[in-house]
């Protein structure tokens, strides 16, 4: 049924895309196919689900205080090279079994971060600059909108690959919503 859903939620998207120079590459058909055929299955995984609802379960309650007190450490640790927020969330489960599928994804998936509940990074393959996303697009095009809310980005160079950031929410079978995940696709290496 989640597969189903995805579908037509993507279907949706890809049409609701602004247009610019990377619509007219068709970029967003790719990945809507790519997301379709080797995403929805992990999206749904005990591990990735597990994690974000652990992690909306320890910040029950978070203030905005509090979130802007973590976002400065994880950028104070960022200048230095990293630190002990850091490597709590690079170095916990949901990051290594991200980094698992960045790899089985031969060289399609440049990063993966998921997101919890209020925009706060739970997992990742590689650093971020901040560890708040709620403030951003990539979050509040999903989490906020629906269970099965889905945002493709316009594609920027990054280090010479051509990536479009991908956003879909982060919910139960049942559609109770618990975060969001940011998919970096390299829009060259799909077919």
């Amino acid at each position: 049924m989640r597969r189903t859903v995805l579908a037509a939620a993507l279907a949706a998207a890809t049409m609701s895309v602004a247009s610019g120079p990377a619509f007219a590459d068709g970029h967003e058909a790719k990945i809507t196919a790519y997301i379709e055929s080797n995403i929805s299955g992990w999206l749904g995984s005990a591990e990735l689900i597990a994690a974000v609802d652990q992690q909306n379960i320890n910040h029950l309650g978070i203030t905005s205080t509090e979130i802007n007190r973590l976002d400065q450490r994880w950028r104070k640790e960022r200048k230095r090279g990293g630190g002990s927020l850091i490597s709590s969330i690079m170095g916990n489960e949901l990051s290594a079994f991200l980094r698992g599928i960045k790899a089985a994804s031969g060289g399609v998936i440049t990063e993966i971060f998921v997101m919890d509940n209020v925009g706060l990074n739970v997992g990742q393959t590689n650093g971020t600059g901040d560890l708040m996303q709620g403030d951003e697009a990539k979050w509040q095009k999903t989490y906020p909108v629906s269970a099965h809310a889905v945002f493709i980005d316009e594609v920027e160079e990054d280090g010479g690959v051509n990536v479009s950031q991908t956003s879909l929410t982060v919910a139960r079978s049942n559609g109770f919503r618990l975060g969001a995940v940011t998919i970096g696709i390299n829009v060259d290496a799909l077919e």
